[in-house]
C-alpha cells in the first residue's frame, strides 16, 4: 500500500477507536437500541436526494446494509448486555479480522504468505495480551453474540470486495438506510413506547447530540467510505489486519478523554500490534520480474542523466 493509502487505513483506526469513547458518553442519554437508530438515520437520510446510488443490485445493497450495521451492532449491544464489558467486546469483535481472512481464502480464492501470516499472528499475541490485562470473566451466550458481530462484519467485508469499484460514499450512505427500521423496531419492543422517545428528546444535550452527529457522519460517513475504499483496492489480508489497532486507539482515547489508565502490559501489546502490521505492510520485491530487471531499474539511465 502506497503512504497516502496506509495513513487513510490508520485514521480509520483513529476515528472507530475514538468511537468507543463517544459511544459510551452518547449511551449515558440514549438507549443502546435507539441510538444505532438515530446513528443510521443521521447517516442516510440527510443525503439520500443528493447521493446517486451505486450501481448495486438492491439484495446485494441489503445485504451490506444488514450485516455492516444492523446484524453486526444488533448482536454487539446484545453481547455486552448480557455481561460482556464494552472495552472486552471492541476486542472480540477484532476477531473479525480473522474471519475476514478465511472467507476471503474460500469465497474470493486469496492466498495467504507466510508475511501475512506471522505479521497477522503476532498482532493477534498483542490483542490476547490486551484482554489478559482486562482480566474479566466473561458470559458465554454474550461472548457468543459478540462473535456473531465479527462474523457479520467479516461478511459485510466480503459483500464490499465483492461489490467492486463502487463510490464508497454513495455505498456507505445507500446502505445506512436499511439498518434504521429494524433498530427502530427493537429499540420499540426492549427499550419501550412513546414515552422513552419523548424523554430522549427532552433529555438529549448539546454533548449527546454531538456524539450521534460523530458517529453518523464521522465515524460512518467518513470511516465506512475510507474502509469500503481501501476494501475495494487491496485484498482483506492487506486491510483488516488494520481494525486491531482500534482498541489500542480505544484505550489511548479513553486515557486522554476519560481518564483511564493504560499499564505496562497493556503498552506491550499495542507495541506487538504495530509491530504485526509493520510485518505485514513491509514491501514485498515483485517475484514475477527478474532480479537483474529490478536491480537495473534502481540505476538511473544515461538518457534521464
Amino acid at each position: 500500500m502506497p503512504i497516502h493509502h496506509v495513513l487513510m487505513a490508520l485514521l480509520v483506526a483513529v476515528v472507530w477507536g475514538f468511537n468507543f469513547v463517544v459511544i459510551k458518553i452518547g449511551l449515558k442519554e440514549v438507549p443502546p437500541f435507539a441510538f444505532a437508530f438515530l446513528r443510521y438515520a443521521f447517516a442516510g437520510l440527510p443525503l439520500l436526494i443528493f447521493i446517486k446510488r451505486p450501481p448495486l443490485s438492491l439484495g446485494l445493497l441489503t445485504a451490506i446494509g444488514l450485516t455492516m450495521g444492523f446484524i453486526k451492532f444488533a448482536f454487539l449491544f446484545v453481547g455486552i448486555d448480557l455481561g460482556i464489558t464494552s472495552g472486552l467486546g471492541s476486542l472480540i469483535l477484532q476477531s473479525q479480522a480473522f474471519f475476514t481472512i478465511i472467507l476471503s481464502i474460500f469465497v474470493l480464492n486469496y492466498r495467504l504468505t507466510i508475511q501475512h501470516i506471522v505479521g497477522i499472528s503476532i498482532a493477534f499475541i498483542g490483542i490476547f495480551l490486551i484482554g489478559l490485562e482486562m482480566n474479566t470473566e466473561a458470559n458465554l451466550l454474550g461472548l457468543i453474540c459478540i462473535l456473531c458481530a465479527a462474523f457479520s462484519w467479516a461478511v459485510s467485508n466480503i459483500l464490499v470486495k465483492k461489490a467492486g469499484p463502487v463510490n464508497p460514499f454513495a455505498l456507505i450512505v445507500w446502505t445506512s438506510l436499511i439498518p434504521p427500521l429494524p433498530f427502530l423496531g427493537i429499540s420499540y419492543m426492549f427499550e419501550g413506547n412513546n414515552h422513552v422517545w419523548i424523554e430522549i428528546w427532552q433529555k438529549l444535550t448539546w454533548v449527546g447530540f454531538v456524539c450521534i452527529l460523530y458517529i453518523s457522519w464521522i465515524a460512518t460517513w467518513l470511516g465506512g467510505s475510507l474502509w469500503a475504499k481501501l476494501m475495494g483496492l487491496y485484498p482483506p489480508s492487506t486491510v483488516v489486519p488494520y481494525s486491531l489497532l482500534i482498541p489500542v486507539f480505544a484505550f489511548l482515547s479513553g486515557w486522554l478523554f476519560l481518564g483511564e489508565t493504560i499499564t505496562l502490559q497493556t503498552t506491550l501489546a499495542c507495541s506487538l500490534i504495530f509491530v504485526g502490521l509493520i510485518i505485514n505492510q513491509w514491501p514485498r520485491p515483485n517475484k514475477n520480474v527478474p532480479r537483474a530487471l529490478r536491480t537495473e531499474s534502481k540505476v538511473p539511465s544515461q538518457a534521464a542523466a
